[in-house]
């Protein structure tokens, strides 16, 4: 950079005259003024042109000139700006094509799902008989359906009461389906129906009016099904019921266990070891001596205490008989699926209750009054292609396998019988649309590829990602997955083009629709290997799970599995069985990586516990762990053939690993578990895939053979297999192809994935380059803040120069002037002296 100004042109320029003198190329600075009276001055500055100025000393403009020098200093921000608006400009594109290119994986994806090319649809020849739907992968099949009666809940209600709000006046406790409900005195049928749709039982209660001064509790069971028939009964010797209208005397077996109504179970409850009234939450525990009727016609007293628990009940139930007859065992709820407990009493064929003992329990059902039955209980009714069946609701998934049934409507004698037929056969037309909605979001993607790096010769202009090799290799590569053959089908079904999928000269995709339609009809399975990554394994033991971006096809022989390891589950066996009632309350605590909780041998063990009664025996054990929500999802308890407990995890492999500790010593009255901590894992499956290095996790085997760059060396590399075989062994092989979806969406996320995408590194890489063209205007920048500042003292530095200058003249033109003679001085002597002569 030139300094305009320095000692020499100051002391040059000063001149006791203005003058203008003209801007010229010279590297010096011109600047005339005129030295005392501060009037307007010029100077010629390179580049800049003439520049008008005053100041103080010398008349320049100071400020002005340094502002007009940082501008010329300037100049070569400009290419880094139009450099930066540039990069800006290609990184919004390629964040544009990235998102693009996001939502053509999403449709290779979806092409590429399981579920796709198995989607199934139902047709029913009566919608107002039957409805249907089905699950991906359902079998086909046509079946007829006729519909005897629906499936419906029970709904019960009071005698007619004068009034909803005024007090019942009689207390005391019902029993709902095994939950306590409270009723005092001053109960009006409003609160009542309150109490007992607070209580949760199963069901809801509600007023109604049919005419003005009647009102009626109803009460209904929220499910259908005879299984969800409402168990109501009076708690000990109450009689609310009979009150209330709902009941009158005599029963009759609530759950029988046959068809011929021999055998008789209780309601169903959380555990066997509990003590019932603490399980339905009574206030106190009835008792009674109730008669149970065995086949042989007699009756047998058996004293029955609800402060027992079911298990201590069916002992004395079997010591009052002298008999096994009575029992507990673990039923699954048939409404949500979890396990509960029901006493069993096989054989018998009638009871004679006491003091509610038996209807308290749900074994005795008390008659309801004339009238007070609104709805019966009733399961669903019909035949299954000429097979009679029953289901407890109208809708069910377990009657074809893949297949929810609505019943909707039931034969009657006006109608005739109800009959509807249902063909399930695959949905190509939804197939057909994913298949469209693929090829156009491919279109869609070749579109933004040519308008961003496009070239109009007519202009010039050119797309801001023109002669971008990234994108041309891009849009080439997208072209040849469309086109190429996938390796390892049929040569006979190996294109897109085979089923009406061509390219045409604009690189876009057309669908013949009737070739694809023909296609999807005839051979579906070869469509779906055209698209899907897809395998078959040779041996029952191995199943195909998916394979990975580097995974190469198999050659016409397969992939071979070779098993030296099975996976196997985590086991803990105790030493010795459990042969008296437990002596004390147990408590059982859990913990390890199938519980959440680092696994440990020493120490305290924290994580979910259970605590089994006294007076539990084995079998009351094993139940009450699987019954525990939280245990028995990740672990199944059970008796080994000399009565051991066992706990199996439900998963297998390294990771089901467990923990468990006992409060009870091991004895023959605890559970054997003992009080030291006992550990226990399973293993993962390993073995080889191709014969290359594969790794386990439980019962699912992969091929990670790497190369000592962490590429993948092996052929099958990302293969994975799930292995059910518990030997080891050689089994079968495992073939794989990988389709034009399959091959797109690996891919793409070689192109998107946010880490190492290489459009990612491609707009990282711009970024960088911001930084710097940035950067170098900062740096320009702070050069130009010290660039002035130097300036700054410089014209500083004249300005006192000039100013020093103007006072020595001023000094020099007073010092000149005290010498000169002074005329008035002469004047006055001359004519002194003439006077004086």
């Amino acid at each position: 950079m030139v300094n305009p100004v320095n000692s020499s042109s100051s002391s040059n320029s000063l001149s006791g005259s203005s003058s203008t003198t003209p801007a010229s190329s010279s590297n010096t600075s011109s600047v005339s003024n005129t030295g005392t009276s501060g009037s307007n001055s010029s100077i010629s500055i390179p580049g800049a042109g003439l520049v008008s100025f005053s100041g103080l000393s010398t008349g320049i403009d100071t400020n002005q000139i340094i502002q007009e020098m940082a501008t010329i200093a300037r100049q070569p921000e400009t290419i880094y700006q139009q450099d930066m608006q540039q990069i800006q400009a290609r990184q919004a594109a390629y964040n544009a094509l990235s998102a693009q290119l996001l939502t053509l994986q999403t449709a290779a994806l979806n092409l590429d799902t399981y579920s796709t090319f198995r989607a199934m649809t139902v047709s029913s020849s009566n919608q107002n008989v039957v409805t249907a739907t089905a699950q991906p992968g359902a079998q086909a099949g046509t079946h007829t359906i006729t519909v005897n009666a629906l499936a419906q809940a029970e709904m019960i209600s009071t005698a007619a009461q004068t009034s909803q709000t005024a007090p019942l006046g009689f207390s005391g406790q019902l029993l709902i389906n095994g939950k306590a409900i409270n009723v005092s005195a001053a109960d009006s049928l409003q609160s009542l129906a309150t109490n007992i749709n607070s209580a949760q039982a199963g069901v809801r209660a509600a007023i109604i009016s049919p005419s003005q001064g009647q009102y009626y509790l109803t009460i209904a069971s929220v499910n259908t099904g005879l299984a969800a028939q409402i168990s109501i009964a009076d708690v000990g010797n109450g009689n609310l019921l009979q009150q209330l209208g709902i009941a009158e005397t005599g029963g009759r077996i609530r759950h029988p266990l046959s068809s011929s109504g021999v055998g008789a179970g209780s309601d169903l409850f959380t555990d066997s070891v509990t003590p019932v009234y603490t399980l339905e939450g009574l206030s106190s525990a009835p008792a009674g001596d109730v008669q149970i009727q065995l086949n042989n016609g007699s009756f047998q007293t058996v004293h029955i205490d609800l402060s027992q628990s079911l298990s201590q009940i069916a002992s004395a139930i079997n010591a009052a008989l002298g008999t096994n007859a009575a029992s507990v065992q673990n039923v699954t709820d048939p409404y949500t699926g979890q396990a509960k407990q029901q006493l069993q009493i096989a054989g018998a064929t009638g009871f004679v209750d006491s003091n509610n003992v038996l209807a308290d329990l749900g074994i005795y059902q008390v008659n309801l009054a004339p009238g007070r039955e609104l709805a019966q209980a009733q399961d669903a009714s019909f035949t299954l292609d000429g097979i009679a069946a029953t289901r407890p609701t109208n809708s069910f998934s377990d009657a074809i396998s893949g297949v929810t049934i609505n019943l909707l409507q039931a034969s009657s004698g006006s109608s005739g019988p109800a009959t509807a037929t249902i063909t399930i056969s695959s949905d190509t037309s939804t197939i057909q649309k994913d298949i469209q909605d693929f090829v156009q979001t491919f279109n869609s993607t070749i579109d933004m590829i040519d308008q961003q790096s496009q070239y109009d010769p007519n202009t010039g202009q050119t797309g801001i990602l023109f002669g971008d090799l990234t994108i041309e290799s891009l849009k080439n590569t997208l072209i040849s997955m469309v086109t190429g053959k996938v390796l390892g089908l049929p040569s006979s079904l190996s294109l897109l083009s085979q089923i009406g999928i061509t390219l045409d000269q604009t690189g876009h995709l057309n669908i013949d629709q009737n070739a694809l339609s023909q296609a999807l009809s005839t051979n579906l399975q070869g469509v779906a290997q055209l698209f899907q990554a897809s395998g078959s394994a040779t041996d029952p033991n191995v199943q195909f799970v998916t394979g990975g971006p580097n995974t190469q096809p198999s050659p016409p022989q397969g992939y071979a599995i070779v098993i030296t390891q099975p996976a196997t589950q985590a086991q803990l066996t105790v030493a010795s069985p459990q042969t008296q009632p437990l002596a004390t309350d147990e408590t059982l605590t859990f913990g390890g990586p199938l519980f959440g909780t680092p696994a440990t041998t020493s120490g305290t063990l924290t994580g979910p516990s259970i605590t089994l009664h006294a007076g539990s025996t084995a079998s009351d054990v094993v139940n009450q762990i699987n019954s525990d929500p939280v245990i028995s999802a990740v672990v199944s308890a059970s008796l080994d053939s000399q009565g051991r407990l066992q706990l199996t995890s439900k998963q297998y492999g390294s990771q089901a690993t467990f923990d468990v500790v006992s409060s009870a010593p091991a004895s023959a009255s605890s559970t054997g578990i003992g009080t030291t901590i006992q550990q226990v894992s399973g293993q993962d499956v390993a073995g080889t895939i191709n014969g290359e290095v594969a790794t386990g996790h439980g019962q699912f085997l992969t091929d990670t053979q790497q190369g000592t760059n962490g590429v993948g060396q092996g052929r099958a590399v990302g293969l994975e297999v799930r292995v059910t075989a518990t030997q080891p062994g050689t089994y079968g092989t495992v073939s794989f192809t990988s389709g034009v979806a399959d091959m797109l969406k690996n891919f793409l996320n070689t192109q998107t994935d946010p880490i190492t995408g290489a459009l990612t590194l491609a707009v990282n890489q711009m970024q960088t380059q911001y930084q710097d063209d940035q950067q170098a205007i900062n740096d320009i920048e702070a050069n130009i803040a010290v660039q002035e500042q130097m300036w700054l003292q410089e014209f500083t530095n004249m300005e006192q120069v000039v100013s020093n200058l103007r006072a020595s003249s001023a000094g020099l033109a007073m010092f000149g002037a005290s010498l000169l003679p002074s005329s008035t001085s002469s004047s006055s002597s001359g004519g002194s002296g003439s006077t004086g002569g």
